[in-house]
């Protein structure tokens, strides 16, 4: 990190890495952080801010490994990186023009969850080594309450870490745009059906899970639960409809 500033224009602190490349971080990339222990600052408002600035801490971490996981492959393969964006729904790697095989385009793609299964392990195996086994969730809780936390705030960090981790490798590996998932399953799938009708299955796939994705969030909400999490409706859609019919650009949500 050489620079770091304010970006007043889009309301995000900015760092410059080492080469060069800017990392964009959104004032909203806080709110998830903040939003699983609202309920807590009523009661116990030191706890609540001991455990959101813990988690705050394991979210950018694991986020930002994981654009990092996409650049590193990315530049192994003599492609360069525009910027880093961090935001409420994740992280997003911006590449330069560069040429790559399609198997080339999925490793860099899955370089990112891959860094993230890595961390859930990693985390997973210290808390075991340091503590109890995994608590099982409470299902009455699942919705209303934090997750289980051990006894001390090092286990509970190790818990939620292996938590976090998991979470975002499993939803970035769904089949669906603009998730990792999507891009893995449309360049793999393009050498042999064409990069149209790739995309378009993609896109299939993809409004199929954002359909399904209702059975969750609808009871969620009538329990007064508000939660949304991937793949989206329309993106999904108009790859499916090959709407445009633009080239992609390389791009790797979190």
């Amino acid at each position: 990190m050489q620079r770091f500033g304010w970006d007043r224009k889009n309301d995000a602190f900015v760092f410059v890495m080492k080469g060069n490349i800017p990392v964009h971080v959104s004032w909203t990339f806080a709110i998830p952080a903040v939003l699983p222990f609202l309920h807590e600052w009523s009661r116990h408002p030191r706890l609540a801010l001991i455990h959101t600035v813990i988690f705050a801490a394991l979210l950018f971490l694991s986020v930002f490994l994981h654009e990092l996981a996409h650049v590193w492959a990315a530049r192994r393969r003599g492609i360069g990186t525009q910027r880093i964006d961090l935001y409420l729904f994740g992280g997003i790697a911006w590449f330069k023009p560069g040429a790559a095989s399609p198997y080339g385009w999925a490793w860099i793609a899955f370089a990112g969850p891959l860094v993230n299964i890595v961390l859930a392990a990693g985390f997973a195996a210290a808390y075991h080594l340091l503590a109890r086994p995994l608590s099982p969730v409470d299902p009455d809780g699942l919705f209303s309450s934090p997750p289980p936390r051990p006894d001390t705030f090092l286990e509970w960090t190790l818990w939620l870490g292996a938590l976090v981790n998991a979470a975002l490798a499993i939803l970035n590996l769904i089949p669906a745009i603009p998730l990792d998932g999507g891009a893995i399953a449309r360049h793999l799938l393009a050498p042999r059906f064409g990069a149209e009708a790739a995309t378009r299955i993609v896109g299939f796939c993809g409004v199929v899970l954002s359909v399904l994705r209702f059975a969750i969030i609808v009871p969620a909400a009538m329990a007064g639960i508000l939660l949304w999490f991937p793949p989206s409706f329309r993106p999904n859609w108009r790859a499916f409809r090959a709407a445009g019919n633009k080239k992609p650009v390389q791009q790797h949500p979190a």
